[in-house]
């Protein structure tokens, strides 16, 4: 018995595989068809941002990585030829053990505090981190805490009312997540954790920063989402014009993903 369940077992993640492979395909020629916006050029504007400021620190500055577990993206770009250090924060001690481009790693929950002292850090940045933080408000008070005068925080993050969002919210995580690896297989290993998408709207987050005492709190957003949707094409197609809408009217609370820039 065990053997002929395991036997439909593989059957059916083949049967899915493919599925999948051949809607991909056909979704990524509609995609240039119909010239679906990209989140990619929102991405880019972030490490641009990014990289903007890491030339911009003072000698000796800290630019901290929170949530960046066993690595930082940026770490080629940090100045430390003037003594700038990059500070690796997560809450996972096993992940911060494979981390080996940060001078110094520390485990923490931002939602409960920052091992830095007030105003100690230059630039503070996330990656994709705030829709897993369960207390978002607390996390940027803390955030703002640790930030010294005229320093700077950015952040991208996912919208809580992207369609995808929605989805993982509703539907149970541990069987969605096991499907979305099996359409898309890049990524395993980066979307294991569990999501809260706690305040992580534009106006809600905007106004978060700035009751935290921030200033120039800017947020730049997009909606384009389809790419999740690519591996079921109709679903893709119906994803894809309701991002066109989104755009075209710029009903920012149905944005998919954003970047929260601030300085104190």
């Amino acid at each position: 018995m065990r053997v002929a369940l395991a036997t439909v077992r593989r059957t059916a993640r083949s049967f899915l595989q493919r599925f999948f492979e051949f809607n991909t395909r056909g979704s990524a020629t509609l995609e240039q068809w119909l010239r679906v916006e990209s989140d990619k050029p929102l991405w880019s504007r972030f490490d641009a941002m990014v990289l903007e400021s890491l030339e911009a620190l003072p000698d000796g500055g800290k630019f901290v990585d929170l949530g960046g577990g066993r690595r930082c993206v940026f770490a080629p770009a940090v100045p430390r030829g003037r003594g700038v250090r990059l500070i690796s924060v997560d809450i996972s001690a096993e992940e911060l053990a494979l981390n080996h481009v940060a001078d110094d790693v520390m485990v923490a929950d931002v939602s409960t505090g920052l091992p830095f002292g007030d105003g100690e850090v230059d630039l503070l940045i996330s990656r994709a981190l705030f829709e897993h933080v369960d207390g978002v408000p607390a996390a940027v008070e803390h955030i703002a805490r640790v930030i010294k005068p005229g320093g700077r925080t950015i952040h991208f993050m996912p919208c809580r009312n992207a369609l995808f969002a929605l989805v993982a919210r509703l539907l149970p995580f541990e069987p969605l997540l096991e499907l979305l690896h099996l359409a898309d297989p890049s990524t395993i290993g980066q979307a294991e954790f569990d999501v809260h998408y706690d305040h992580t709207e534009p106006r809600a987050i905007a106004k978060l920063f700035r009751a935290a005492g921030f200033r120039n709190v800017r947020v730049e957003w997009t909606a384009a989402q389809a790419d999740y949707f690519k591996a079921v094409t109709p679903l893709y197609i119906l994803v894809a014009l309701f991002q066109m809408v989104v755009g075209k009217l710029r009903v920012s609370w149905l944005s998919a993903y954003l970047i929260v820039s601030a300085e104190r």
